[in-house]
């Protein structure tokens, strides 16, 4: 049965890293803001920095990595929002109003 992993982002933080592991692999986590478009976008690495996938747009309620056809990690990202109201996500709403969650494959 799928799990699904809540992301801790936050509010107000234009560009944040983390660590994570997602089934059962050791991965970075990049969030950054573009000020320009006004959209958030994220990027994956193994942790020795080799990129997985980089500057995917966060469109809300739609799952982020399907079209990709990655062989990791094996689930998805989906960025969903909390009954915002909101037409589109702003600078502050990650981890507020716009959860970043991740669902396995199994």
């Amino acid at each position: 049965m799928a799990t699904v992993l809540k992301i801790p982002l936050d509010a107000g933080i234009a560009d944040q890293q983390m660590d994570i592991t997602l089934d059962k692999k050791p991965l970075t986590l990049r969030v950054t803001w573009n000020e320009y478009g006004q959209y958030w976008y994220f990027s994956l690495s193994e942790r020795n920095g080799e990129s997985i996938i980089d500057g995917i747009k966060m469109v809300k309620d739609t799952f982020l990595l399907k079209r990709y056809q990655l062989s990791s990690p094996e689930g998805d990202f989906i960025f969903m929002d909390n009954y915002s109201g909101k037409e589109r996500p702003d600078f502050y709403s990650l981890g507020n109003d716009h959860l970043l969650l991740y669902r396995t494959k199994y």
